[in-house]
Parts: structure tokens; sequence; C-alpha cells
């Protein structure tokens, strides 16, 4: 069986190059690489053309910026495999990764999607989190926390044609690839494998720990109510293109005070992690401007002037 793996690329040189190493090294050799790049700037393509002796690895780039999930769109859409997965550009693979979820179709002929348990790796590749199962297992459930990531998914190509690519809606933001996961599994079970064969990695410059769009706030709460009407309903606003009311729900989550309040701190703890003085600032300031900060908005406070100021740890 052949596996198409996507790979979006923007201005991630300093990680690529280990995430492609991880695909050489796939015991599995009957794949693809889909490389997308979406109009990098810094040396990524530089690093990408050295590989590309290789026929299997196939580099698409872009004439400007289009988005994560547009681009990664276009990259399934170049997949010619019987079985697709991604890999984020800074992530990581086990070698055995893609033949033990090839195994899993192959065992389990009825199984049209299949993702693993992860680690949680840094910018050095070292483990920070890896949790523990006992048994592989079917999750059956829709759940707004799965025990898999993303883009380690697995699944057949029909998935695509069932089900579409992944929402524009998210462009910009994040919560794409658990969108689309949840309406697959309001029809099908997802196949969990308990090792561990996806390393994430904590990126501090990744979509989902920079905060350039205001959208970004509210992105888990978009989930959050989309999750509910697909557990009630089996549809949501989005499957059935009513943007409006997706909309109008936005708008009303910006005027919940004491949602923002929240949404503010939990940034403003990212920007002091990161030392970004100058955003944690602006979200603290927003934050207490709601007049909803509350305890932990005032502990957060207490904590961007201990790092700032006091330089601890």
């Amino acid at each position: 069986m052949k596996v198409s793996i996507v790979m979006c690329a923007y201005n991630v040189a300093p990680y690529i190059d280990r995430a492609i190493q991880s695909v050489l090294h796939q015991t599995y050799t009957d794949w693809e690489l889909i490389i997308s790049d979406d109009k990098s700037t810094d040396e990524t393509v530089a690093i990408l053309e050295k590989y590309l002796s290789d026929s299997r690895i196939k580099l698409y780039r872009h004439d400007n910026n289009v988005g994560y999930v547009a681009n990664k769109n276009r990259a399934f859409n170049y997949a010619t495999g019987e079985l697709l997965t991604q890999l984020d550009s800074d992530d990581t693979s086990t070698p055995d990764r893609i033949a033990l979820q090839v195994a899993a179709f192959q065992n389990n002929p009825d199984i049209k999607i299949c993702g693993s348990n992860y680690t949680i790796i840094d910018t050095e590749d070292r483990i920070l989190e890896t949790k523990s199962y006992n048994k592989d297992f079917l999750v059956t459930e829709l759940a707004l926390e799965y025990p898999f990531w993303y883009p380690g998914l697995m699944f057949r190509r029909e998935l695509l044609t069932e089900f579409g690519n992944f929402s524009e809606y998210f462009n910009g933001i994040y919560g794409d690839d658990h969108f689309w996961t949840m309406r697959v599994n309001t029809r099908y079970p997802i196949y969990f494998i308990k090792k561990a064969l996806y390393g994430y990695r904590i990126n501090p410059h990744s979509l989902t720990n920079v905060l350039d769009k205001p959208r970004k706030l509210i992105a888990q709460d978009i989930i959050k109510e989309l999750y509910r009407q697909l557990k009630e309903t089996k549809t949501d606003w989005l499957s059935e293109d009513n943007e409006a009311g997706m909309k109008a729900y936005e708008d009303s989550l910006y005027q919940d005070k004491a949602l923002m309040a929240e949404r503010y701190r939990i940034w403003a703890a990212k920007a002091i992690d990161k030392g970004n003085w100058q955003q944690a600032w602006s979200l603290l300031k927003s934050c207490l401007k709601t007049g909803k900060a509350g305890a932990m908005g005032y502990r957060t406070l207490f904590y961007y002037l201990k790092r700032r100021y006091l330089q601890t740890n």
C-alpha cells in the first residue's frame, strides 16, 4: 500500500531537515513525501532542494503565501497514495511509524483512519512528555481531547472524498484538523496505536504558539461549539455552509468579558514564557480592562513582573 506523506513548509529552516530525515529512515519504503512550500523567505527551500534527487520526494512551491490550511489542502490534492498522512515540518516520526500504521490497516480491513500515541519534544529533540497506554484500542466517541496528535493520523483516501478537505474557515488560526477528525469520528471509529510514533515539537514560532491574529484567542471555543453541535445533532454550522451562524457565535464570544479575560490571560502567559514582553503587557492590559481578570489574572500579572524585572525562572 502506497503512503502519501504531506508536509507543509513555511520558514522552518531550523527543523525541516530533521523532519525529512525521519521520513528517509522509515522501515516502510513504499511512500511519497509531498512537500508544499508556502513561499518561505528563509533557507527552507535551499534545504529542501538537496533531497530532490530521491524520486519519492516532491516539492511544490507557491508564488504567494496562501496560509496553512489552504497549503495543506493543495498538498493533499497532489498525493497519489492509497493511504494519506501528514508530518508537520517541525515534527518527527519514529522509524517504524509508517510500517505500524500500514499494518493496522492491513490487519483491520474495515478501519478507515488510524492514529497513535505521541511524544512532546523540545527544539533540541529532548522528550518532554509521553503518555502511557496498555493496549491499542478504538476511539468510538467524539472528543475535545483525543489521545493522538492530528498530523499523525493516517487515513484511507476515500475519506477526503467523503468529508472533503480541511475547512479554510480555520485559516490563520488552528483547529481545522480537530474539526475534520470529529466529523470523521461521527461515522467511523479511529484505530489507536499505543506506541508513541509521532514527535510533536514545542516550537515557539509555530502556528499554535504565536498570537498574530485575534481569532486565535477564541479558537478553542470555536472547536468546543462545533463539538457540541456534532455531539447533539451529528452536523454543524460549517458542514452546512452556515458561516453567518459561526461568525455570530464568534461575536458573542468577544462580548463575554469573563471568557475573554481568561483568553487574554492564557496568551499573556505564553508570551511571558517566550520573553515577548510587549505582547504580554498588551494582553495583560486587555485582560484587566475587562473587569473580570480575577485572581488568576493578577497572578499572571505578578508572574510577568517577576520574569521581566526580577529575571526569575
